[in-house]
């Protein structure tokens, strides 16, 4: 699907758990939040303060020049 959107020319950023999985369908921009629990991709709920962080970092990868199948793993603090 996110290949389907940026051929439109809208860039896209996955959040992935998973990298292995992820890995294999080489998404053109991806972060990796380490040690989040699948399900809390952004973070656990109610926490705004992590997911916000987590949503700003997935964002500052859209100006940032990746290759295709490049997964960034970012810590956060406080998760």
């Amino acid at each position: 699907m996110q290949r389907a959107i940026e051929s439109q020319g809208i860039p896209t950023v996955l959040i992935t758990l998973d990298t292995e999985q992820s890995g294999l369908m080489r998404p053109p921009r991806a972060i990796h939040p380490e040690g989040f629990e699948f399900g809390h991709s952004t973070g656990k709920p109610f926490d705004k303060e992590t997911q916000t962080a987590v949503v700003r970092a997935a964002l500052e990868q859209l100006e940032v020049k990746q290759e295709p199948g490049q997964i960034h793993s970012k810590r956060f603090p406080g998760y």
